[in-house]
């Protein structure tokens, strides 16, 4: 999929940091990986062999070009990619540095797509040449609350770290519990040491007791050290979701349905060392297929024409999870089904039944157009 460009290249770029803080190889003491790894060009690939038949068909030559960099080199990277002819950029970047590329290549004709940022703040940017196909904090909580409304939870207990992204996370599902008419008993902070003098802070059955009751724990917690010892050692037998137990996803290796295992099966089989497909590479999946599809589909065949198909709702997007996906005109989020799963097993789809909305019942999850406004 690469070589010299010709008079119909369509070209494709994939840029992410060589050294991504959010991907760090943490380590427990039980040398247990606690934060994802694996890099999302496998996945880009993979549509790119996915959808050969249909840009064959159209006569298109797809090149990829791909980089990883360090941030002082974003930059002159992502501008030389689109000196060199990319069209549409992939990034597998932290929200800040994808902000900064937006703004940077604001007068360049390139379509960036987010793959790995949930940060509604970014939306709330409504870059005009950004969409993202990561699921936002929004929808991720949407997803959990409904599935507490279908099983009769009405109060939390709220965890939350110590980092910027903990308390986005955090702050997201309160305001779903307050949307919802639920309730949150407490709001308490963890720490992640083992200080005695701190320890109604880093002691789950103290942090998790001394309270009104509550149907279940919400924990916040990026790195998922602290959070994967609270299921079974909390004061109350009570489910935990959020960063562990029931966890919001885009994707998840055990999707038993709508092709999911035949998507998972290629991704095992075309990564390096056969790992399971993330929800990072899952986006980055459809991301590309987004492109290629609007490239196969759109009524004209200048970049205008792609884009404007892209951003439309033409565009029926099929991502192996039941439903037809497109991207919400007012912020460029892809609308999805997000599901809810735990380490090895999918528990429900939302959105759950019995959540409809009056234009799109995928919708009901994330901001709704009547809520959002640009910063």
């Amino acid at each position: 999929m690469s070589g010299a460009a010709g008079a119909a290249d369509l070209r494709i770029g994939v840029l992410r940091l060589d050294v991504d803080p959010r991907y760090d190889a943490d380590m427990a003491y039980a040398r247990i990986e606690l934060r994802p790894t694996g890099d999302v060009e496998a996945a880009v690939r993979m549509a790119l062999s996915d959808m050969k038949i249909v840009t064959d068909a159209r006569g298109l030559d797809v090149v990829l070009s791909s980089a990883s960099v360090s941030r002082t080199e974003l930059d002159g990277a992502a501008q030389a990619m689109v000196a060199d002819g990319v069209t549409h950029l992939v990034l597998d970047l932290p929200a800040e540095d994808i902000d900064h590329l937006a703004a940077a290549l604001a007068d360049t004709p390139v379509t960036l797509l987010n793959t790995t940022a949930p940060d509604d703040w970014l939306r709330r940017k409504c870059h005009p040449n950004l969409l993202h196909t990561a699921s936002s904090d929004r929808m991720s909580v949407d997803a959990l609350i409904q599935h507490a409304v279908a099983n009769n939870w009405k109060s939390f207990l709220v965890l939350r770290g110590k980092t910027e992204r903990d308390a986005l996370r955090a702050d997201a599902f309160v305001e779903a519990v307050a949307r919802f008419r639920l309730r949150v008993v407490d709001d308490r902070t963890f720490d992640l040491s083992t200080n005695p003098a701190m320890r109604e802070q880093n002691n789950i059955s103290l942090l998790t007791g001394g309270t009104r009751d509550y149907d279940a724990v919400f924990i916040a917690d990026e790195v998922g050290e602290f959070a994967r010892y609270v299921p079974y050692q909390t004061a109350r037998s009570r489910p935990v979701v959020g960063a562990t137990g029931l966890v919001p996803l885009e994707w998840h290796w055990a999707f038993e349905r709508y092709g999911a295992p035949q998507v998972n099966s290629r991704f095992e089989s075309q990564s390096e060392g056969g790992r399971r497909m993330g929800w990072q590479d899952w986006s980055a999946w459809i991301a590309t297929r987004a492109v290629l599809t609007s490239h196969a589909k759109a009524r004209g065949d200048t970049l205008e024409d792609v884009n404007a198909f892209l951003r439309s709702e033409r565009l029926r997007l099929d991502g192996s999870k039941g439903a037809q996906m497109s991207f919400r005109p007012w912020n460029g989020q892809l609308r999805m089904p997000i599901l809810l799963a735990t380490h090895n097993a999918v528990i429900g789809v939302a959105p759950l039944d019995g959540f409809e909305h009056r234009v799109n019942s995928l919708d009901s999850l994330g901001y709704d157009e009547g809520e959002f406004a640009c910063d």
